[in-house]
């Protein structure tokens, strides 16, 4: 009996300790990143400020996250973002939140020590069981300073390509983990790929980094070497002192800046005296139109003023046809603008339609009309061998060709002093009249 008794006691109380342990929710694999917010050369006045990374690898159900300082007075320095209460959100993995220390103006010259504590319980109230809060525990040492203290590091430097005659721009990644503001300097080696030092360079009045401030300065400077790819060698220095010795490269590029050829001047100049002419065609049509309007207007003014039409001014017939002085300007003006547009879009829709029938090969009395240039041969001027062609219709252009005595060619245009000729590698180019004769010319 005593047996059974005791057999019963034990099987009771497992029963518990499963149900119990079904019944907690602990969670792990709780961890931030990093694990201090520590500043040892802060000033009255001064701001810090330090990003955290909350992560876990368990329960991803949405977890309402808590931050707690534990220091003597100076609680009141920080601040939270987004808040000191915010959601580690369903699903994520990781969360970030910051911390920003604000020194008074009035801080004593101490070290301040304490610890803050991030705690993170499920949401929601309904929670089955007992719940565990995943907590982890930041340290934090803080120290309030009079004496100045530069501490600057480089995390990274970068060369920009650039164009020929346009200054070489570098871009340093500095962390200011001082109390002062910092500028640094620069000294710049300029080398081929061959390593071999062309142009040295030294470059101070830097934009300055602010205290507990990571930015990205450049720095530039003008160079003589032509376009090419080469090693820039960059030592960022603070005060005499090296701080990081990088070598990169980077590329100068040939682009040169777009002159307006022969051909789009002309363009401009066509398109100019086009308008102009424009304007000229339709000035007669907005003269007429306004002397339309006024024509209109007198006629029917002086019509209602007609005995027999008096006693109909009133009527919304009379209004519609001109008895008032406002409707009169309306139906004035509505018949000389119809009139001004039927003036300028028959000679557009006539234009149009030559243009449709002329395209179609409908147009009568007009005939399609190739100009035929002759043959060139060169004509050797005394003691001359080569001749050149010019890329463009000017001698100081460059020398694409130098033709032989009597070599032919086929004229694609014609200036006054000019011809464009067809090449055999399929280019073109210009030859001086002076230097060419026509078979024509040579049968006579």
């Amino acid at each position: 009996m005593r047996k059974n008794i005791q057999k019963l006691i034990s099987v009771f109380l497992f029963t518990i300790v499963v149900i119990l342990l079904n019944s907690i929710s602990a969670y792990a694999g709780f961890g931030i990143s990093p694990t201090d917010l520590s500043h040892e050369y802060l000033k009255p006045g001064s701001t810090f400020e330090k990003s955290f990374t909350l992560s876990r690898s368990d329960n991803l159900e949405e977890m309402d996250v808590h931050i707690e300082p534990y220091f003597d007075n100076i609680s009141s320095w920080f601040t939270y973002y987004p808040s000191q209460n915010f959601k580690f959100k369903k699903g994520e993995t990781t969360t970030t939140f910051k911390i920003l220390v604000k020194v008074p103006s009035d801080a004593k010259y101490q070290s301040y020590n304490g610890v803050f504590r991030v705690t993170a319980t499920p949401s929601g109230a309904d929670i089955k069981g007992v719940a565990i809060a995943q907590g982890v525990r930041l340290d934090s040492g803080l120290v309030v300073t009079e004496a100045d203290q530069k501490l600057l590091s480089i995390t990274a430097i970068k060369a920009l390509d650039s164009i020929l005659n346009e200054p070489i721009k570098i871009e340093i990644t500095g962390k200011n983990g001082g109390n002062v503001e910092i500028s640094p300097e620069v000294k710049v080696k300029v080398m081929n790929l061959n390593m071999e030092v062309l142009e040295e360079h030294e470059i101070t009045n830097l934009e300055v980094i602010k205290p507990n401030e990571t930015k990205t300065i450049t720095a530039e400077f003008k160079t003589n070497v032509p376009t090419g790819e080469y090693f820039l060698e960059v030592i960022v220095l603070l005060d005499g002192q090296e701080l990081r010795k990088e070598r990169v490269v980077f590329t100068i590029m040939n682009v040169p800046t777009k002159q307006p050829s022969e051909n789009e001047e002309a363009e401009e100049i066509t398109f100019i005296g086009s308008l102009s002419k424009d304007i000229q065609k339709v000035w007669p049509y907005i003269l007429i139109s306004i002397a339309t309007f006024i024509i209109i207007y007198i006629l029917l003014e002086r019509l209602w003023r007609k005995k027999n039409l008096k006693d109909n001014k009133e009527k919304w017939w009379g209004v519609l046809l001109g008895s008032k002085k406002y409707s009169r300007m309306a139906l004035s003006l509505f018949v000389s603008l119809e009139i001004l547009f039927l003036a300028i879009l028959y000679p557009l829709a006539k234009n149009k339609e030559i243009k449709e029938d002329a395209k179609n090969g409908q147009t009568q009395g007009v005939q399609d009309i190739k100009v035929e240039y002759p043959q060139l041969i060169v004509s050797p001027p005394i003691s001359v061998n080569k001749y050149p062609i010019y890329k463009e219709a000017n001698i100081n252009s460059e020398v694409i060709y130098e033709a032989n005595e009597n070599e032919n060619f086929t004229v694609l245009e014609e200036t006054t002093d000019w011809y464009k000729v067809s090449l055999n590698d399929n280019t073109n180019g210009w030859l001086l009249k002076s230097l060419i004769k026509s078979k024509d010319t040579e049968e006579r």
